[in-house]
């Protein structure tokens, strides 16, 4: 299997848009958010693709003390268990590597997903009760440079 990790394309809009609904079904950033992101973030934005099918993304976004984040990653459940995760996560580190640390956020209990960030450098800073609003915990995970 051939996959390519590039930058991210407006033609890209729709397949990202269903890879978020049926990963994240309650959580996407929608089409407006997902758009505008393109333009925001252009070498932070990245797709992988096989055979002309987006099989993931990855966005990441450096914020205003110069710290980097992992916004969100995501791999179409036709693709998981092919290492495009591995390969997203890495390229969107690379992309991230003036930060002097990066940070992100991930549902406890999500084991396959922490044991990936782990595997590459992230350890557990904190369980934030409510992170997205009532009931939305969410594990703060950090990766110093």
């Amino acid at each position: 299997m051939s996959v390519e990790v590039r930058p991210a394309r407006r033609s890209d809009l729709g397949a990202i848009l269903a890879l978020e609904e049926a990963t994240f079904p309650e959580e996407t950033y929608g089409e407006i958010a997902l758009r505008q992101f393109i333009d925001l973030f252009p070498t932070r934005f990245l797709v992988a693709e096989s055979a002309g099918a987006v099989a993931g993304y990855a966005l990441g976004g450096i914020d205003d003390r110069g710290e980097g984040w992992l916004l969100s990653l995501g791999v179409s459940p036709a693709f998981q268990g092919q290492g495009i995760g591995t390969r997203l996560l890495g390229a969107v580190l690379a992309a991230l590597d003036d930060a002097p640390v990066i940070r992100l956020t991930v549902l406890p209990g999500n084991d396959h997903a922490v044991a990936l960030y782990e595997k590459n450098g992230f350890s557990t800073e904190a369980l934030r009760p409510d992170y997205y609003g009532p009931g939305q915990d969410r594990l703060v995970m950090v990766r110093p440079r």
